[in-house]
């Protein structure tokens, strides 16, 4: 059950690809646009679907099996449809990028790659069909990419608060003074005449903050900009020498943060952070975003696709 654990963690929620066109005429099932399905692919991915659900292709009962593979064969179309239009627009993955996720595959399982190929063939499936199966999610993978995720923004604060949240430290210094508002109507009264003019930004907080070192003004002196709440770190990237940053939320309250100085630091993610921790984190993000748009996206192909199911 590891290959299909494997299998179902590396996202394959379709089938293998379409076979060529010399496959007899009798064994075929669907045709996609000038591709085809035969009854022994269909039959493979039902075996592999009937196996994830932990029970013996040879017991299931019809009606059960039935379901599995009207589902399957749907599947099946819908990979047939994005791995032809990844083709259309040049998308190509290579033996090399093949390589590296099965490597990957192999560590995740904590076994050596003969033993995990021993548990794939165990299934049924060998070496060129589980690749195969690979080369049609990387392909759907960057489809997706770059005609839906790619078009979504994720803003540098957006990404520094992700890093943050999840243990990341910026480096850099930095002196700032800081707003807790006592009460939503103070803060409508203030905030966005501050982000306008911040002159007496420390005044104002010596007069109405309920936070820290409001009798100085909010100033809280440099420090590592790493020893600052996160959501005061994650506010400060994007800002200059004395701007003021839009509210954010301190421990349950209303708050605004200025800058007074700040040194080696950066509002740009990749200058204080791996740059391809940094393109993780905004995949991660975009996907988050994407909500129904992918579904739209492919959906749309289906539309302008000619199905014939036999």
């Amino acid at each position: 059950m590891k290959i299909l654990s494997l299998l179902l963690a590396l996202g394959f929620v379709f089938g293998v690809p379409q076979i060529g066109m010399s496959a007899p005429r009798a064994s075929i099932v669907a045709t996609i646009n000038s591709e085809m399905i035969t009854a022994l692919q269909l039959e493979k991915n039902v075996k592999l679907a009937v196996l994830a659900k932990g029970k013996d292709p040879k017991k299931i009962a019809p009606n059960e099996r039935q379901n599995i593979e009207k589902t399957v064969l749907q599947d099946l179309i819908k990979e047939s449809i994005l791995v032809q239009e990844a083709k259309n627009q040049k998308i190509s993955v290579t033996d090399k990028d093949i390589d590296a996720e099965i490597n990957a595959s192999v560590q995740r399982a904590g076994i050596t790659k003969e033993a995990f190929y021993k548990d794939l063939a165990k299934q049924g499936y060998d070496e060129s069909f589980y690749r195969e199966k690979i080369r049609n999610t990387l392909l759907t993978q960057r489809l997706i990419n770059r005609n839906v995720l790619r078009k979504i923004i994720v803003s540098n604060e957006e990404v520094i608060k992700y890093y943050l949240a999840n243990g990341g430290k910026i480096l850099g210094k930095a002196n700032v003074a800081l707003i807790v508002y006592p009460n939503s109507e103070t803060m409508d009264k203030y905030a966005e005449e501050l982000i306008k003019d911040s002159d007496d930004f420390e005044k104002i907080a010596k007069k109405i903050s309920v936070g820290p070192y409001a009798e100085d003004g909010g100033v809280f002196g440099e420090l590592a900009v790493s020893d600052l709440a996160e959501p005061i770190q994650a506010a400060i990237q994007n800002l200059n020498q004395d701007e003021v940053s839009k509210v954010f939320s301190l421990n349950g309250s209303y708050a605004q943060v200025k800058v007074l100085s700040k040194s080696n630091s950066s509002d740009n993610p990749a200058e204080v952070m791996d740059p391809q921790l940094v393109a993780k984190i905004q995949d991660g993000l975009r996907m988050q975003k994407a909500g129904s748009k992918i579904e739209e996206y492919i959906a749309g192909l289906e539309k302008k696709a000619i199905v014939n199911i036999k």
